[in-house]
């Protein structure tokens, strides 16, 4: 990873000694919608709006100053941005239909903000090293997120609201903490993680819920709440710091747990 970040600042370093261009701004407003945006080096930059009808996007930006904001209002939405290395960022916004979106990062000081409103949503966000963080949120309809992130100081959160939802998360190593939220209808969720800092934390509200779990080594905990209707909750915690809370009130209640080593502590409360 150390040679990963120094190979794309040599670089960065190196670009920033010729001319320094790229940035672009793109806007249509209706019918049959379609943009690609191709940047690849120097100070990148992009902001694209497309409102309505068929909304589509594709944006590729390679090395140095990446960023990017992506909002497309209504209708068969759908976003995929490429960031490869150096400041990365990126921010995505759909408010209505068809929506979906993307986003994947590779090196530097990667973050994304993934947000979509209504209607047929999903999203994903996938970054691989440097000071990640991702935050998703969708509110209302067939929901659906992932996220992801390899290496480094990491961070997930994601909401969801109502109708279909399902959330994922991931991260490998380094400072981890995964979040994760649901309030209402069909929930689920999962976890991950591998190495250092670990904390996964889950809420659910109402109706099928579900969440798992895993942490595999260093700062693990875990704390899983579920409010009402079908609950479950299963979590696994390998080695180190281990600690697990669960907490489950009004409905269907089972829970799993297991714990292999080191300073283990679980506590459970479920209630009807």
């Amino acid at each position: 990873m150390k040679n990963l970040i120094s190979c794309v600042l040599t670089l960065a370093t190196m670009g920033l000694t010729f001319a320094q261009s790229n940035s672009d701004t793109s806007t249509q407003n209706g019918n049959l919608n379609v943009a690609t945006v191709n940047q690849t080096g120097l100070m990148n930059e992009n902001s694209l709006l497309q409102d309505g009808n068929r909304n589509n996007a594709t944006i590729d930006q390679v090395g140095s100053g990446n960023s990017n904001e992506v909002v497309s209002d209504g209708n068969r939405n759908n976003v995929d941005v490429d960031q490869s290395g150096i400041w990365n960022s990126n921010v995505t916004e759909q408010l209505g239909n068809r929506n979906s979106a993307q986003t994947w990062q590779l090196g530097l000081l990667n973050s994304v903000e993934q947000m979509q409103d209504g209607n047929r949503n999903e999203v994903t966000a996938v970054q691989v090293g440097a000071f990640n963080s991702i935050w998703q949120n969708q509110v209302g309809n067939d929901n659906v997120a992932m996220a992801g992130q390899l290496g480094d100081s990491n961070l997930i959160q994601q909401y969801q609201e109502g109708d279909e939802n399902t959330a994922v998360a991931g991260q490998a190593g380094d400072n981890n903490y995964i979040g994760q939220g649901q309030w209402g209808d069909g929930n689920s969720a999962a976890h991950g993680q591998v190495g250092d800092g670990n904390i996964a934390l889950s809420l659910q509200g109402g109706t099928d819920n579900s969440t798992v779990g895993l942490q595999i080594g260093d700062g693990n905990n875990l704390y899983q709440t579920q409010i009402g209707t079908s609950n479950s909750a299963i979590n696994v915690q390998m080695g180190d710091d281990n600690l697990a809370t669960i907490t489950q009130s009004g409905g269907s209640h089972s829970h799993v747990g297991m714990q292999t080593g080191n300073n283990n502590t679980l506590t459970v409360n479920q209630s009807n």
